[in-house]
Order: C-alpha cells, then sequence, then structure tokens
C-alpha cells in the first residue's frame, strides 16, 4: 500500500505520492520496484492519485481510466469511476479484501456554470464514518466523499499507509509557515510534503518508497489540459517532479509527464525508472 498526501488551498492544489509497487504471492511480497507514477490530471481540473491495487485486468490504473472515461462527460468522472471500480472488484473476487482509494483534490463547482470551491474527493472501499479513509473500514463497495476545504485556509488529507499523529501535526505547521511566506507558490509545499512521506516511509515496513513524486495545480491554471515542461511557474502553471531517494527538496526534482485525461486528450504518463529495469517489461508492468 502506498502513501498519498494531499493539500488543499484558496490559490493551489498539490498531490505527493511514493513510487512503490509491491507484487504480493501466496501472502508474501514477491517483488518490490519504485517505479510507478500514481498521479493524474483529470480533466485539468483536479489532480487525482491512487493506492491499493496497482494493476487492473493486466493494465496499469491510468490506463484502465483511460478506456472508463473514454465518451463520458467530465461532471460524471467520479460517479462512474465507483460504479466502475465496484465492478472490477466484484468481477475479480476482491470485494471486502483489499483496501483501495482514488484520492483527488482540485476546483470545481457543484453545479453547472457555478461557482467554483476547492475540493477533495475521494472514491474509496474504505471510508470511515467521517469520510476518511481507513484500511479497518474495508467495505465490499466504493463510496465517493466530497469535502470543500470551507473556510479554512489548508486542509491536509491523506489515502494509503496512514500517517503517524506527530507527522501529520509536524506537516500541517510545516505548511502554515510556508504559506504566510507566499501562500500562492505550491513549489514551497514540496518540503513539508516530502518530509512526512519519508518519515512514514521509515516506519511502514518498506510498503512505502522514499522516491517521490509531486504535482501541482494553481487555481489561476485551472482548467490546464497538460502539465509544464521547461522553467516553470508553480503559480501560473500546472507542474509535476519525480524526486529521487538522495534528492531533498524541488529544486533537485526532474521534471516528469503523469496521465492526462479529458474528453479531448489522454496521455498515458512516463513510467521512470532510476536505473535499469531489473526484468524485461512486460504484462505485469501493464504495457502490453
Amino acid at each position: 500500500m502506498t502513501l498519498i498526501i494531499s493539500v488543499l488551498t484558496e490559490q493551489y492544489v498539490a498531490l505527493m505520492s511514493d513510487r512503490r509497487i509491491t507484487w504480493i504471492q501466496d501472502k508474501k511480497i514477491k517483488r518490490q520496484e519504485d517505479s510507478d507514477t500514481k498521479t493524474f490530471n483529470l480533466f485539468g481540473q483536479f489532480l487525482m492519485g491512487f493506492t491499493g491495487v496497482a494493476r487492473i485486468d493486466g493494465w496499469r490504473i491510468e490506463r484502465w481510466a483511460m478506456e472508463i472515461f473514454r465518451g463520458v462527460p467530465t461532471s460524471e468522472y467520479f460517479d462512474v469511476l465507483s460504479r466502475e471500480i465496484t465492478a472490477v472488484f466484484r468481477r475479480n473476487d476482491a470485494s471486502g479484501k483489499v483496501p483501495h482509494a482514488f484520492h483527488a483534490v482540485g476546483y470545481a463547482g457543484f453545479k453547472p456554470g457555478g461557482r467554483v470551491y476547492p475540493l477533495s474527493v475521494t472514491v474509496s472501499n474504505s471510508l470511515d464514518k467521517q469520510g476518511m479513509f481507513s484500511p479497518e473500514a474495508l467495505g465490499d463497495s466504493f463510496r465517493t466523499f466530497i469535502e470543500p476545504l470551507g473556510n479554512r485556509r489548508q486542509m491536509v488529507r491523506s489515502v494509503g499507509w496512514p500517517m503517524r499523529q506527530t507527522t501529520q501535526r509536524a506537516l500541517s505547521h510545516r505548511l502554515r509557515v510556508v504559506a504566510k511566506g507566499d501562500a500562492t507558490n505550491p513549489a514551497l509545499s514540496v518540503g513539508p510534503l516530502l518530509m512526512a512521506l519519508r518519515d512514514t516511509a521509515r516506519v511502514s515496513k518498506e510498503h512505502v518508497g522514499k522516491a517521490a513524486l509531486f504535482a501541482s495545480l494553481p487555481r489561476s491554471a485551472v482548467p490546464s489540459p497538460g502539465m509544464a515542461m521547461g522553467q516553470i511557474d508553480y503559480r501560473r502553471q500546472a507542474a509535476s517532479l519525480f524526486i529521487p531517494e538522495t534528492a531533498h527538496g524541488a529544486g533537485e526534482g526532474i521534471l516528469y509527464m503523469p496521465a492526462i485525461i479529458n474528453p479531448n486528450l489522454m496521455i498515458a504518463g512516463i513510467k521512470m525508472y532510476s536505473g535499469m529495469p531489473k526484468e524485461p517489461l512486460g504484462q505485469e508492468e501493464g504495457f502490453s
């Protein structure tokens, strides 16, 4: 189980995830790699990550998502996602057995043409009574929980491997501190988010990796059909970074391309390795 951490503000949203994928056979870890890209740019208004199952019917999650969203109006994406992932789990006899979640942050209205709000959306089979992700709340079907920012300055949420309370408090404090310096710059959230992810990785029994993916979307760029390449203005452009295990912040990150999914453009994104793959790419990697 990976870790997805989000921060939601009036000015920008951001996601950070590790890249670890674990193959299990007979309830034992068969193989682990820090190689998967687990973030989507969803119709230019949301960034979405996932945790739990890494392949659906042999396909990478983003490739599967492209198929279920094909021809679907963007306003129906989350409803379709909930319905289709529930059907997959039931067909594969995985209902009630594997905690899984899609977690998205972005900007949208509740009514066509209405006011746009900062929103957090989680589609999961493991939501507690408050709508928070919890493996102990594992159920047979997927539900959708939508949470607006409201009158808060920031909101931090996570799905996947649980963060310790001390880590959560430290993350919230550091985000408040950097926001006082510049509340419009998502790049300043990289350090606090990276700290939280790696602190969790150290106590995760190797289920969370230390190499990270960071993606940000400023409100001023919504809708953003793509991601910035080259020199980035984080305040005005959707951006994404790969942060290797040896790197310590945004300045040492490397640009990457996540999956981009909208009615006019669908790109599967890039799968990255810190070196050569240990084995030839094949169906297990979700490319064939």
